[in-house]
């Protein structure tokens, strides 16, 4: 097969390609990928005539930044190829392993690949962006890009994003509870002294409903008097770690992560046949975006305990962020059916239902959560994502404003003020982002709805370029810290595009296409600047596009930018 470029000669960073030829025609299309997104690729085709073929290939070897090892029955049988991955282990440089298939490692790679997090070619929904992540980024450790829902781009936790229509989403996946695990019996997992056991019993209580008043910070605080009173107690660790974990959501602490990732290690290592133990530690892993770890510490604990609800439900999101849909469907109905009556595990089902685009099976599971708590705070935010989704805008509303009175947020403030933009309620929309940036004034995203806000008020332009000129500030520092983010990318293009920064929002345009070429988000939003920019063409070739990937044609209705796109004649045919 022709090679379908030069390989990279020259002084700058670039990355090796160690793969077997018979695998070229899928390696070829991720080069071609590659080399498009702006990546030094290095590979067989560098070898200049009359130079010794293993002489190029240890200098091209030590010369670069990372390797990327394409693994598959065939690679996995060539001598070349792993003496390649050999020669870079000895010299200390970066693997990411990018598996063709479901080839099992030898175990000699499968002890280094152990601790380094793969791509799976065949199997991520999201192969192409992960992997163009991966390449530039400085680590071999691949942190996964949420599947296409801007909501959750910086951290798996809630955040409100801007798209061509002001989408608000607000989406808790990841979420846990305690529930009975099998305990009885084992002298490792259960501990002999009464006051560790009460406080343990009490944070395992406190943990059912962690998204009332102060109950997560006192259950943390009960766990680890826990575990203080009995250094053995693996129950009290593994609780500890979930809880942990789940303060690292709602506050981005990296020292929750890593104190959370201690807890499960620590009960673990008491007692390596304890469910909840193995299924705390792959959440741990899950939530870092070690995949390989994480769905084997669950399946370990699925062997040890296969009925029990909370270990089917990590099971369930651990295979989603795989991108085994099928597989985590099933575990979340088996979780659903094992604990109907446990309002987390409905609420993490639905957000699974929602990320697929079942929006109403979202809702039925929502409001199946809300009739067990009617004051569960995230299953409301979220049911209002789902009626904003399907443009229920009222009821949407409705359940904002009921979260609003529970406890007011930014998070319900800046998903109302979207619901009311959808509505034209412009001063109303207004007045909820205020009240959200009263609460968080940090995030450019809720900076820029409002910034969009007031340029639909009227006699607000000059209030709309200062606040335009505020979100870019920050999303610009963002952009700094998170450069493979595309919808940080695709949200600066908007900002700049309305401000007529032409030349500054079409590179921010290319690099979010580049990123998601298939997302229909970033294809929307990319059409919504071009209208802005006066590129009508540009913009009906990516709406068509964004249609074409799922982009609901209603939602192009909804954006005050759009309304003479829309009318254009190519779209109504």
């Amino acid at each position: 097969m022709k090679k379908p470029f030069a390989a990279y000669k020259g002084n700058d960073s670039f990355t090796f390609v160690c793969y077997a030829h018979s695998d070229a025609e899928y390696v070829y299309q991720d080069l071609i990928l590659l080399n498009n997104a702006g990546c030094n690729i290095w590979y067989d085709e560098g070898i200049s005539a009359g130079k010794l073929w293993r002489e190029e290939i240890a200098m091209a070897i030590k010369s670069a930044d990372k390797l990327v090892f394409f693994i598959s029955k065939s690679s996995l049988a060539s001598k070349h190829c792993l003496r390649e991955v050999d020669y870079a282990l000895e010299h200390d440089i970066d693997i990411l392993p990018v598996y063709l298939d479901d080839s099992k490692l030898p175990e000699e790679l499968a002890l280094v690949f152990n601790r380094v997090q793969g791509l799976f070619r065949h199997k991520d929904a999201m192969y192409k962006e992960h992997l163009i992540g991966a390449m530039q980024s400085n680590t071999s450790f691949i942190p996964l890009l949420p599947k296409n829902t801007k909501s959750l781009r910086r951290f798996v936790l809630p955040l409100i994003a801007i798209g061509a229509s002001l989408i608000a989403l607000f989406i808790w996946n990841l979420d846990t509870t305690t529930s009975n695990h099998n305990e009885v019996g084992n002298s490792i997992a259960a501990t002999n002294i009464a006051n560790a056991y009460d406080n343990y019993l009490e944070a395992t209580e406190l943990m059912k409903r962690w998204d009332k008043d102060d109950n997560l910070d006192i259950a943390i605080n009960l766990l680890e008097d826990a575990y203080t009173l009995d250094p053995n107690f693996a129950l009290a660790y593994a609780r500890s770690a979930e809880a942990l974990r789940i303060r690292y959501i709602l506050s981005a602490d990296d020292s929750a992560l890593e104190k959370a990732t201690e807890a499960a290690s620590k009960a673990v290592s008491l007692n390596s046949q304890l469910a909840p133990a193995q299924a705390a530690l792959g959440l741990i892993y899950s939530t870092k975006g070690n995949m390989d770890l994480a769905i084997a510490a669950v399946e370990r604990a699925i062997a040890i305990d296969p009925n029990d609800a909370l270990t089917n439900s990590i099971l369930a999101m651990v295979y989603a962020q795989l991108g085994r849909i099928e597989e985590a469907d099933a575990a979340f109905q088996k979780a659903t059916a094992l604990d109907s009556d446990n309002p987390t595990v409905l609420n993490s089902y639905a957000n699974f239902l929602y990320d697929q685009g079942r929006f109403d099976d979202a809702i039925l599971q929502w409001r199946a959560a809300l009739q067990l708590a009617p004051d569960h705070y995230a299953a409301l935010v979220n049911l209002g994502l789902a009626f904003n989704e399907t443009l229920r805008i009222s009821e949407a509303i409705d359940m904002y404003q009921r979260a609003i009175d529970i406890r007011p947020s930014y998070i319900a403030y800046t998903n109302l003020g979207t619901a009311y933009s959808r509505e034209a309620r412009f001063q109303d929309a207004a007045d909820a982002y205020l009240k959200a940036l009263d609460i968080d004034d940090t995030d450019s995203l809720a900076w820029g709805n409002l910034a969009f806000i007031y340029s639909w008020m009227g006699n607000m332009d000059e209030k709309a370029a200062e606040t335009f000129a505020h979100a870019i500030e920050l999303a610009e520092t963002i952009r700094q810290q998170h450069p493979r983010d595309p919808f940080i990318h695709s949200d600066l293009a908007l900002y700049y595009a309305k401000t007529k920064q032409a030349t500054l929002a079409l590179q921010r345009l290319r690099t979010a296409t580049i990123l998601a070429p298939d997302s229909s988000e970033i294809l929307s939003a990319a059409a919504e600047a071009y209208e802005m920019l006066g590129q009508r063409d540009e913009a009906v070739k990516l709406i068509l596009l964004a249609i074409e990937h799922g982009h609901s044609r209603e939602h192009l209705l909804l954006s005050p930018e759009l309304k003479e796109l829309v009318n254009d004649p190519r779209l109504q045919e």
